[in-house]
């Protein structure tokens, strides 16, 4: 399940991350926690949301047997929702703060990739399928919403959505 595997390797990158001038450090999610109460604290969700898949070379695998498969190319668009509340108190860097959460987060995915290898090998955690994962962060895009209050006026909440692109190889 090569979308398992991307989604894994993405949480494994962003879960954990420091955010500029004391921002928090960004907890990383594919689920939701249960119940997801709004939390002070920066939250990713990952989410492979769209994929194109297209056949380098054949032959097609045997049923049951993928190592006897050519290969083929997945490119992953995951979605990464990312979540963030700032205090409402004004000060100078009020409009400055989210758009560093977004940039520490894109910064990230940017400068992941490859990082002692030509390919990163994955192993999907359910079913031992394995990848090689060719391109993380090449092509990313981002939007973000307008800054909202919350109940609790000391707050905004504020939203994007970073798309990010992965390339990923499979037999098959």
């Amino acid at each position: 399940m090569p979308i398992n595997t991307v989604q894994q390797r993405l949480l494994s990158i962003l879960d954990g991350l420091p955010l500029p001038r004391s921002l928090g450090v960004l907890s990383a999610f594919i689920s939701p926690p249960n119940p997801n109460v709004d939390a002070m604290e920066p939250c990713a969700y990952i989410w492979g949301s769209r994929g194109v898949e297209e056949r380098l070379s054949v032959p097609r695998a045997q049923p049951g047997n993928l190592s006897t498969g050519g290969d083929k190319t997945i490119t992953h668009q995951v979605d990464i929702w990312l979540v963030w509340f700032g205090s409402s108190e004004p000060d100078d860097l009020i409009d400055q703060q989210f758009p560093s959460v977004i940039d520490a987060v894109t910064a990230c995915l940017r400068n992941t990739e490859l990082l002692d290898a030509v390919t990163i090998s994955a192993v999907d955690p359910m079913t031992g399928q394995q990848s090689d994962l060719l391109a993380v962060g090449e092509h990313m895009s981002w939007e973000y919403a307008p800054v909202r209050a919350v109940a609790d006026q000391r707050f905004f909440r504020y939203d994007a959505q970073v798309t990010c692109e992965v390339v990923e190889v499979i037999q098959a």
